[in-house]
């Protein structure tokens, strides 16, 4: 059962855009609810990862097909702009940002701004199907901004391609196409971690768990962004930050 609940933790967080680092922190501080080890965080880690190229498997092909586009509208490359900031963020303030974890006590901030991102949604009035090598920019940007907990990574896409005025659906998609780079990574920099690896049942219903509670969060999500109801989470982060700024 611990291993399903960490699981479904983790699925639902991971897309939902509310934060899944924001809330384990949380959890740990008031449930003494902890990973049981860096290699299950690496099996959750997967698992999501599985969850966005299951659904979106037509989309993360389509990376991969030049058209006949110039080379700084090709997918590949947007993707790449896109993962940039955050990859550059990662490495210069690591461990800084560790800190960041270790209490609540800025978790509880992050979760405020988290909601104002998610509020200024409202305000947006996409259409255009294109991303421009200038939105990848700034998307990614946003993207760093998700290395703290309590800021969704992707709320912070989504509401970031929304206003720039990026259509729903393609903000959804572009969103979570660079989810699997910044997952992958994640997962790459737990595997140092790793000292030695076996196989149990836990891990596996992890897995299972947060798969299928992952493509949940993620039809949720579409639904969400679709009729442009993303700014209701943040009401949710709002009163959950308020609420913490009791403890």
């Amino acid at each position: 059962m611990k291993y399903i609940i960490l699981g479904a933790i983790q699925g639902l967080t991971e897309f939902l855009p509310i934060s899944s680092s924001g809330h384990l922190v949380v959890f740990e501080h008031f449930l003494n609810v902890h990973f049981p080890g860096i290699t299950f965080e690496v099996f959750l880690h997967l698992a999501t990862l599985t969850a966005v190229v299951i659904y979106l498997w037509k989309d993360v092909i389509d990376i991969f097909h030049f058209r006949k586009y110039s080379f700084w509208e090709q997918p590949i490359v947007l993707i790449i702009i896109g993962t940039i900031p955050a990859g550059i963020v990662g490495l210069l303030f690591n461990d800084r940002i560790e800190t960041f974890f270790v209490t609540i006590k800025w978790v509880r901030y992050f979760f405020i701004l988290n909601s104002f991102i998610l509020l200024t949604s409202m305000w947006s009035k996409g259409g255009r199907e294109k991303i421009t090598p200038w939105d990848a920019l700034l998307i990614g940007i946003g993207q760093s901004l998700a290395i703290l907990p309590g800021i969704s990574r992707s709320g912070t896409t989504i509401t970031v391609a929304l206003l720039l005025g990026i259509a729903p659906r393609k903000a959804f998609s572009f969103s979570f196409l660079l989810s699997l780079a910044a997952i992958s990574g994640a997962a790459v920099l737990k595997l140092k971690g790793i000292e030695h690896f076996a196989l149990t049942t836990g891990y596996l219903t992890g897995f299972i768990s947060a798969l299928i509670f992952g493509l949940i969060a993620i039809i949720v999500l579409k639904r969400v962004v679709l009729v442009r109801k993303l700014h209701y989470f943040g009401y949710y982060t709002l009163a959950l930050g308020i609420i913490l700024l009791f403890f």
